[in-house]
């Protein structure tokens, strides 16, 4: 399998089987320098001899022992990726399927969710994720939603991220260029203002989208249950009379109140309780 120069759609990948992908990582923090400072004697130190790997060859790696059937080693390789500080919607998928194939039912879907952030519109990342989901202890039915908010969600995911950024960069110029035309002419004409409103309206518009997507604004924070078995109390306390329920591995949950060790969850059933912080992952 060849490496991908751009992160983007995956094609012909057959869901049934779980397949990893490759890509071009786009680190979202630089990794710590791998490489030791010069030896005192002016000969070139053993870790400046062998460069360290790309992060593109580290994934890469991923892919070999994933084809290779070498899961665990496949994670290892990806999870050393993303501890450096390399992230992208791929780079979860390829994580989430690995965890799969090992029965880690908890750990697939976390990193499922976390693609399903990154890649909203892929489809084969939407299809493991159902899947992984269905086979969890708690089939959990969700409350129907109010329609705002799923309208909402729908348009702020409705262009894609590399077309807002396009956008915005053409309605910053558009509207710098037609402002300094109106400066620099002695009488500028009307349409100009109209257009000059129209392309401030564009910016603020297009650059709120990319906003809301880039830093999550106004998305509630979940997790996902990696324990096999969570006890749900009534109170952040382990008193077993206060027990509401247990939740199992690869339940999603929202997150909305913190109490030292305790979290406040909602399920998709609309059933709350308190959990213990160790008991799931934040998506």
């Amino acid at each position: 399998m060849t490496s991908r120069r751009a992160l983007g759609r995956r094609h012909g990948l057959a869901i049934a089987a779980l397949p990893a992908v490759a890509l071009a990582l786009v680190p979202t923090l630089a990794p710590a320098s791998e490489t030791g400072p010069p030896s005192a004697t002016g000969v070139a130190s053993p870790q400046e001899a062998a460069p360290a790997a790309t992060p593109a060859d580290r994934f890469q790696a991923g892919n070999s022992l994933y084809q290779a059937g070498d899961h665990e080693g496949a994670i290892e390789a990806w999870l050393g990726l993303y501890e450096d500080g390399f992230e992208s919607g791929e780079l979860h998928y390829n994580i989430g399927n690995a965890y799969f194939r090992l029965g880690e039912l908890g750990r697939a879907i976390l990193f499922y969710e976390r693609a399903s952030v990154a890649l909203p519109r892929d489809e084969s990342v939407r299809t493991n994720l159902e899947l992984a989901r269905s086979m969890t202890a708690d089939q959990i039915t969700p409350l129907p939603g109010f329609w705002v908010p799923r309208v909402v969600a729908w348009a702020v995911q409705l262009v894609p991220r590399g077309w807002l950024i396009a956008i915005l960069a053409l309605g910053y110029l558009g509207l710098a260029s037609i402002l300094l035309y109106r400066l620099l002419s002695t009488g500028p004409p009307r349409w100009t203002r109209h257009a000059a409103i129209a392309a401030a309206a564009l910016t603020v518009v297009v650059g709120t989208n990319l906003l809301i997507r880039e830093f999550g604004i106004g998305r509630a924070e979940r997790g996902v249950i990696l324990q096999t078995e969570a006890a749900v109390q009534s109170a952040p306390s382990d008193d077993p009379s206060l027990q509401l329920f247990t939740i199992h591995e690869g339940a999603v949950v929202r997150i909305d109140r913190r109490s030292s060790d305790w979290l406040e969850i909602v399920l998709e059933d609309g059933k709350v309780g308190w959990v213990r912080a160790g008991d799931l992952e934040t998506i």
